[in-house]
């Protein structure tokens, strides 16, 4: 029996002390980045700073809508969808806010052009569109897009009703692929520098300590701002987007909408000026070439407004995430706020 117990010991001890890594260590309810970079969460109280912005629910999900009149609907990806601190909740505070959830819209440029096309707009009456987008998956959005395409309201209520939830695929028990591989990327993280961590997350050193309230010297950002950088730095991608966005604007304003275009800048992008020999980078120049360009709808330079403020205020970005702060959705909503006023 002594015997037995030994070889089990020998076999369950490495993973009772990899276990006990991962469980002080790997948290589900931090930031995305830490989740699928296997990276330590070695800040417990980083998350603390944004509490004060977790107010009530403002705006209506589509899947929740009674009501059939609002003043904006929005549709994005994730950007979209940060609840009681995203932009939609604070412009909630001023208009009535409808938004499409992510499991209706998907591409949402794709969903827009379809809702256009069908019977939606009759449906549900609003005056903007605020249409938004992260940079890094903009270009791929459009690349296989159909004009033509349409969804009505009947399935739309299909996909509503048949929707089910997923299930959160980041829990972990004592023998599984993230108690076995959590621990080695976390070692590198306090070893290593300028790495991709589980393929997924880039771990590169900054020049500063000042751009995060947890003063890190230290840029996580997901693999894809860095690889989709080239194909979205080519001025025809940017005109492509251009075009295809005036097209939908017009077909908004003939139902008298004002289509409002929203670009969510890669965190890479945000903070390229701050990396340590970025020269050795690839350059972001999706915003410099979208800028140039005639428009048929209200822009928001969102790169621009956030990166005259990197220097006054902390966390435009969260440190452990790939998504904009509070501070930042405060900021795009105040110029959500004039653009609307201005147009009215």
């Amino acid at each position: 029996m002594k015997r037995f117990i030994s070889k089990t010991a020998i076999f369950v001890i490495p993973f009772l002390v990899l276990y006990i890594i991962t469980f002080l260590f790997f948290t589900v309810n931090a930031g995305d980045l830490l989740r699928i970079g296997f990276i330590p969460s070695t800040d417990k109280e980083y998350r603390k700073n944004f509490t004060s912005y977790n107010n009530e629910m403002k705006f209506t999900e589509l899947s929740k809508s009674k009501q059939k009149t609002y003043k904006i609907l929005t549709i994005g990806d994730s950007f979209s969808e940060q609840g009681k601190s995203g932009y939609q909740n604070i412009l909630a505070n001023d208009f009535s806010i409808l938004h499409v959830d992510r499991f209706i819209s998907n591409n949402q440029i794709q969903k827009l052009v379809e809702l256009c096309n069908g019977n939606f707009f009759d449906t549900y009456k609003v005056q903007y569109v605020i249409l938004q987008g992260v940079e890094r998956d903009l270009i791929d959005d459009i690349k296989d897009i159909d004009l033509t395409s349409r969804i009505n309201i009947h399935q739309i209520d299909s996909i509503i009703t048949n929707h089910k939830p997923e299930q959160n695929k980041d829990e972990y028990n004592f023998f599984s692929r993230t108690t076995l591989r959590f621990p080695y990327s976390a070692l590198k993280y306090f070893t290593d520098k300028n790495y991709l961590s589980n393929e997924q997350v880039y771990n590169v050193e900054l020049n500063t300590t000042s751009l995060f309230s947890n003063h890190s010297n230290k840029l996580l950002f997901y693999y894809k701002d860095l690889i989709n950088t080239e194909q979205n730095n080519l001025p025809e991608n940017a005109i492509k987007l251009n075009k295809i966005l005036n097209q939908l604007s017009q077909k908004l304003k003939e139902k008298n909408i004002t289509l409002i275009f929203l670009p969510s800048p890669d965190k890479y992008d945000i903070y390229y000026d701050y990396i340590t020999n970025n020269q050795t980078l690839t350059k972001p120049m999706f915003f410099d070439n979208l800028k140039k360009l005639n428009k048929e709808f209200i822009y928001i330079n969102s790169k621009e407004i956030l990166t005259k403020e990197l220097n006054n205020k902390k966390d435009i970005y969260y440190f452990d995430d790939t998504h904009w702060s509070p501070v930042a959705s405060g900021l795009i909503t105040q110029k959500v706020k004039e653009e609307i006023i201005s147009h009215e």
